[in-house]
């Protein structure tokens, strides 16, 4: 095949599609924390969060569960609780090879049709709820079947997320902006497809490869749950993360505890679709048009996953988490039996 060439896509979102499954037999044997009581509020609780995988002592025999999370533990949280509610086993892979992201073209029999390594990535253009990617440059293109299948990845890296594409061709038009419409590609349409945007981590992991929960951030970004500076970062920092704030999430991540709304953000984005048990909720100090991360907060309530601080059912979004807190809502999640039907 003539010689393959583009303009390089600035980077790739990678996104598996995932079907709930049941959950893993970690094969975790709760160990008997001597700080949370066995009949306890969350003794029930933090011993589901163990045995799945979710969740770790803060040393061999004690949980601290009046101790806070920082926003890093948590991210890490919602990565794991990402996992297991996809039918994994609660772990957060390695950071893949990031020298090594590749895009393969397949034709219908699964034949190999076209490799790119990140120094070969082709023209693309995203509009709505599709992309175009670039296949052939110098030719025609005909030597390209009509439909393809393409599979985006790591080297190394097993969440891999696959498009069908339909072959289009573009001529150029001199003194014409093309767009990234040159020669002959194929069209996705999925809306996945149109978020070929910075791979999570890429333009960052010089910078942060050594962070512990990195990975967690990474593996995320990858799935298409998050972006990174432009939300989580964002989020973390209440908005203050410019260039000229001084905000170092190296730094502040592990300093900063975690709010109950910032919980309520990452868990309502990574805990999948959840069954609605009530219908209607009003939430006193939640106004779904001003409180910040209303709708995740309010889609919780109704799925009996967040139950508020206090009889009114104040949910006191600025309030820093506890492990307890965190590990009772986090079982909700894990287990649908434990979710509560308000006013039932």
């Amino acid at each position: 095949m003539k010689r393959i060439a583009g303009l390089i896509l600035t980077a790739v979102f990678l996104s598996v599609l995932c079907i709930p499954c049941a959950a893993t037999d970690t094969g975790r044997v709760y160990p008997g924390f001597s700080d949370v009581a066995e009949g306890s509020a969350s003794y029930e609780a933090v011993k589901l969060c163990y045995e799945r995988g979710l969740m770790n002592g803060a040393s061999d025999t004690a949980f601290n569960p009046q101790g806070k999370l920082n926003v890093a533990q948590l991210v890490v949280l919602a990565a794991r609780l990402y996992n297991l509610q996809n039918g994994g086993d609660g772990m957060v892979p390695d950071l893949p090879d990031l020298g090594q992201p590749y895009l393969r073209f397949y034709d219908e029999d699964g034949n190999k049709l076209i490799f790119f390594t990140m120094e070969e990535i082709p023209a693309c253009n995203a509009v709505g709820e599709s992309v175009y990617i670039g296949a052939a440059y110098e030719s025609d293109g005909s030597e390209l079947p009509e439909t393809c299948k393409l599979e985006i990845g790591f080297e190394g890296y097993n969440h891999v997320k696959t498009f069908a594409g339909v072959k289009e061709s573009h001529q150029s038009v001199p003194g014409t902006m093309n767009q990234g419409y040159v020669g002959t590609g194929y069209r996705f349409a999925d809306p996945e497809a149109a978020s070929f945007t910075m791979l999570p981590g890429i333009q960052y992991v010089e910078q942060y490869k050594e962070a512990w929960w990195f990975p967690a951030v990474f593996y995320l970004g990858s799935e298409g749950v998050m972006g990174f500076d432009g939300e989580l970062v964002y989020r973390a920092s209440n908005g203050n993360n410019g260039d000229d704030s001084g905000y170092d999430p190296t730094v502040r991540f592990s300093k900063d505890n975690a709010t109950r709304s910032l919980f309520a953000w990452l868990v309502e984005r990574t805990a999948g679709e959840l069954e609605i048990l009530n219908e209607t909720v009003d939430v006193p100090d939640v106004n779904p048009d001003e409180t910040q991360d209303a709708a995740a907060i309010l889609r919780l309530y109704q799925a009996g996953v967040l139950t508020g601080v206090d009889q009114a059912g104040n949910f006191g979004g600025d309030k820093e988490l506890t492990r307890a807190q965190a590990a009772i809502m986090l079982a909700r999640v894990l287990d649908p039996a434990l979710r509560v039907r308000l006013g039932g």
